[in-house]
């Protein structure tokens, strides 16, 4: 017994001395590989911007006005990346899942760089790609073959997790944007008719939910076409323009121009006596332009069911404008 319990353990303590030599071993290349990545960082950027400079939009988005220089956010992920590869197996999933959250977060910046069409993010993508996996498979020339399938693994996943990251928080932000452009007049920025009325199911229900009241207030310009006939339309643009703004500082939210000079607001939390002392505020304002035009406005407290009767609100509201209108005039 004596013996094979004797046996045993030194069986264990070689295997022991085995798998612990075997992990410095591996900790000791994990070192020698990521310091070795970590310097090659700048020459993977320098073939990264080689091929970016040859095209004239790349070229002014490395050069574009930015608080942080592109290379030196390029150099930051890649450092990062370096990182990951070689981090043990639990903590480098959890590496991936971030590297794509961030990805994605750089896909949305990025779309503020208009300067480049999105058929051409395929180049900008792989030429990253490119760079870093080129340089690397140099680094790793003169180690086992194990050694590379395993670091380029890595470096193609990340790769992968990173890019489909970036070009989902390019699309998605792209996709916002369209969207916004939509539902929005080109000229005075607020909301456009054909949104006043998904909008309005949103806030009628949210009203009814929060029992607070609903203002609908409705304007339009008393004498908008002797502004566009005597001063042209250009100043028309402009007054309907000015009247945004002051809508703007009103903190009315949900504005929407109906076309021509006719605007539209909903107001919540707003009640209808209120919506009128809004709008004369709003036509005080006016004061440049009070020897040629006033605001006409008329407005109505919606009930929960304005959305099956948006008409009859709408066609009441403007009936209190007309009204107010013709007082003017007369």
């Amino acid at each position: 017994m004596c013996f094979w319990h004797d046996t045993d353990f030194l069986i264990k303590r070689r295997f022991e001395g085995f798998y612990m030599a075997k992990e410095k071993y591996w900790q000791s290349l994990r070192k020698k590989l990521y310091k070795k990545h970590v310097e090659a960082i700048p020459i993977m950027i320098d073939h990264h911007l080689g091929e970016l400079r040859m095209t004239n939009y790349f070229d002014l988005f490395i050069h574009s006005s930015s608080q942080i220089p592109y290379e030196l956010t390029v150099h930051k992920m890649l450092q990062a990346n370096c990182r990951g590869v070689f981090l043990p197996e639990h903590r480098y999933r959890a590496f991936l899942k971030k590297s794509e959250e961030s990805a994605f977060q750089s896909g949305i910046e990025f779309v503020k760089h208009q300067t480049i069409p999105y058929r051409s993010l395929s180049c900008f993508t792989k030429s990253i790609r490119n760079a870093v996996l080129g340089e690397v498979k140099k680094l790793l020339e003169l180690e086992e073959h194990h050694v590379q399938m395993s670091v380029l693994e890595r470096w193609n996943e990340i790769s992968h997790h990173s890019l489909t990251g970036f070009l989902s928080g390019f699309c998605s932000q792209q996709f916002m944007d369209l969207k916004e452009i939509s539902i929005r007049d080109p000229l005075t920025n607020l909301y456009n008719r054909r949104y006043f009325y998904d909008c309005l199911d949103e806030k009628v229900q949210d009203a009814e939910q929060m029992e607070q009241p609903l203002a609908l207030l409705m304007l339009d310009v008393n004498n908008f076409k002797y502004v566009n006939d005597e001063f042209g339309h250009n100043k028309g643009d402009e007054l309907l323009c000015r009247i945004a703004e002051l809508a703007q500082e009103q903190s009315l939210e949900y504005g929407f121009r109906f076309g021509g000079d006719e605007f539209v607001f909903l107001l919540p939390g707003v009640s209808e006596d209120e919506a009128y002392e809004t709008a004369v505020e709003i036509d005080s304002k006016l004061l440049d332009w009070k020897q040629y035009i006033s605001l006409a406005y008329g407005a109505i407290e919606l009930k929960p069911d304005a959305c099956e009767r948006i008409d009859d609100y709408l066609h009441l509201a403007d009936k209190r404008m007309y009204d107010r209108k013709r007082r003017v005039k007369g």
